[in-house]
């Protein structure tokens, strides 16, 4: 009988990888039952930290508009210290759940794009935000997943949901450029036209196993 050690899930048939998290089987032979009990431990400190980073952050963002608003200042300053303990929290989240270091990147990206976009909202200077670090941002993440299917096939379905993903992110760029939000067309563009080229490529390139393989994985 084989198994699948990151699943736990036994097989008996002749397949090669666990249908679950493709990972290759492992042949089993006797085994005993063993009852193991863990040891019951403290809960971390380390835990206390996070938590009490996740606070001071929300508590620093809340008391800074609070003194804005309570000045009668418009919101400027207090609005991009909000938004950076905002990042900090979410990238804390990000780096602090275990996940694909691929994932990890392409949402630290992500997060980081969208805060130096409400950053420059915030500070009503958003032009070089939308001009260049958006659409470069979202075209190197897609250039970059796209480098690590053609070299790294056997966890090709692993960074495609993330493709998927940043591939239609990758088209708001373009429409920003159609309703007239950026002063720069050409980062823009380039990042929709990549952006569209690969999202096609996905829908009509790929081999008739790989179409399986996705419809087998999510159900269709």
């Amino acid at each position: 009988m084989k198994y699948c050690k990151s699943c736990h899930v036994h097989y008996d048939t002749d397949l090669d990888h666990c249908i679950l998290c493709n990972g290759e089987l492992e042949q089993e032979g006797k085994v005993e039952s063993v009852y193991k009990f863990s040891e019951m431990k403290k809960t971390p400190a380390i835990k206390f930290f996070y938590r009490l980073f996740l606070f001071a952050n929300v508590i620093s963002a809340l008391t800074c508009l609070f003194l804005d608003l309570r000045n009668g200042l418009p919101l400027s300053w207090s609005l991009v210290v909000a938004i950076t303990n905002f990042y900090a929290i979410l990238m804390f989240i990000i780096i602090a759940v275990p996940t694909m270091w691929t994932s990890k990147l392409t949402k630290s990206i992500i997060v980081t794009a969208m805060g130096t976009i409400l950053i420059g909202l915030a500070i009503r200077d958003h032009s070089w935000a939308m001009d260049y670090v958006f659409p470069i941002a979202v075209g190197s993440n897609i250039l970059l997943i796209s480098i690590l299917i053609v070299t790294n096939k056997k966890k090709w379905f692993d960074y495609f949901a993330g493709l998927i993903i940043i591939t239609l992110i990758g088209l708001v760029p373009g429409l920003f450029n159609i309703l007239h939000l950026t002063n720069e067309s050409m980062p823009s563009m380039i990042c929709f036209s990549y952006a569209l080229v690969t999202l096609l490529g996905i829908i009509f390139l790929p081999s008739k196993s790989s179409r399986e393989e996705f419809k087998r994985r999510f159900h269709f």
